[in-house]
Order: C-alpha cells, then structure tokens, then sequence
C-alpha cells in the first residue's frame, strides 16, 4: 500500500515537472533527445518526492481520481511555466525590432527548438541567453523555484485564481518594455542613418539611396553590435533572475 501511495505522489510530481519543463524555452529544445528529456524529469521528480507537500484530503481509490489530480497538476505546471516563457521572450521581441532596422527582417533562421522561422538576430540574443543561463547558475534558480513549489502549492491544490490574467499581463508588458530598451540603440543609430542619407540625397539628387542605404544600415547595425554587446550582459542575468522571482511572485512569496 505504501508502494502504491509513493508511485502516485511521484506520478503527480511527475505530471506538474514535466509541465513547467515542456515551457521552459532553455529545455524543450528538439535538439535534446526526448529520452534524455524524460529521464531528466523522471530523476528530478524521484528526488524532491520526499520534500514536496501533498493535500490533507488527497485520495485516489481509482483511475478517474489519478486522472483528475494529474489534470490538475498538469494546470499548476503550466502555470509556472508560462511565467518562464513570458519572461524570456523579451528577446525575441527585441530581436525583431533589430532585424527591422538593420535590415534583416526579410531574412528568418530555422529555430531547432520549435521548428520555426525567427529573425536572425533573435536567434543569436537566444543562444546568448542560453549560455548565461547556465554561466551564472540561473539553471540552479530555476530548479529551487519549481521545488518551492511544490512546498507552496501542495500536490492535489489548485493554483489558478481571478489574479493571473493581471499577473501574466504584467510579465507581458515587462517584456516588451526591456525587448524596445535593448533594440533602443539600434533604432536610435539606423534613424540617425536614415537622416543622414535623406540629407544626402537632398545634396546629390542622382544618388541611388537604396543602392547606399542598405550596406550602410547593416554596417551600422554590426558596428552597434560591437559596441553594446558587453552592455547586454547585466540586462540578460537581470532578465534570468526576474523570471526566477516571477515564479516566486506567482506563489505570494
């Protein structure tokens, strides 16, 4: 009886691990075996399984209660992980808006992790943000947060309340805000070209301002690059840690 008790709480724990993993844009990569993936999860679920906290009321007599609780469970996780998928994807946003000035934004990489089309530049704040992801230890952050939550949300409790629409809205808006401040520089120096090739086509009417404008912004766009790259660094760990609090902030603590 014992038994069958752990192999349900490790089945739920399961449920609710997987769900916030499957959102996390760092782990659902399609690069990364899905057997690998699994046993992953599967590893970490069967060692916080004696940690985690489990409703008073929790019984499972049958199939149709085990399914209920692992609906549920799946919800909770998803919640969770949304907040992870929100909070990074400032880098997409900010990666569009570069690639829209510099003049990239006819050109889309294939992205392995969902097998879809991203603009170039986004694919490289990504893979910059992966490697800091694992750099300053963020990974570490991210798994102790999904361990809370399982002391703050007990197995069997449902987290979803009237607060969240307000709660992933506030994300949403944070990611913006920081996506259009790190694609700042790039507007500010591609609109500063943009004048200037205006004021030189008023000086020499028989100039070709698409034949020059083109190399030009993308000479610029690269330049900027060089200069604001070591600048991003801060913005991204802030960006690691702010997603890790959001989760924390999610539970009310």
């Amino acid at each position: 009886m014992i038994l069958l008790e752990s192999m349900i709480i490790l089945i739920l724990v399961f449920v609710r691990m997987t769900a916030v993993l499957i959102l996390t844009p760092l782990f659902n990569n399609n690069n990364v075996p899905s057997m690998a993936k699994i046993g992953f999860i599967f590893f970490l679920s069967y060692i916080i399984m004696p940690v985690v906290a489990i409703r008073s009321d929790l019984v499972v007599l049958n199939f149709l209660d085990l399914g209920k609780y692992m609906v549920i469970e799946f919800i909770n996780g998803m919640a969770f992980g949304f907040v992870v998928s929100l909070s990074l994807s400032f880098v997409y946003i900010s990666g569009l808006l570069v690639d829209r000035n510099i003049g990239f934004a006819m050109v889309s990489v294939f992205n392995p992790q969902d097998e879809s089309q991203i603009p170039i530049t986004a694919n490289m704040f990504f893979l910059f943000l992966s490697l800091l992801f694992f750099i300053t230890n963020a990974h570490h952050r991210l798994i102790e947060a999904i361990i809370e939550t399982y002391k703050v949300v007990p197995i069997g409790s449902i987290l979803i309340n009237n607060r969240f629409i307000y709660f992933y809205t506030e994300i949403m808006k944070d990611a913006f805000i920081v996506g259009i401040q790190i694609a700042a520089p790039f507007i500010l120096t591609i609109l500063i070209a943009n004048v200037i090739l205006g004021l030189l086509s008023k000086a020499m009417p028989g100039m070709n301002v698409f034949l020059v404008g083109l190399p030009l912004k993308v000479f610029v766009g690269l330049v900027t690059f060089l200069i604001v790259m070591a600048y991003y660094l801060d913005a991204f760990i802030l960006q690691l840690y702010k997603m890790v609090d959001f989760i924390y902030q999610l539970m009310g603590v």
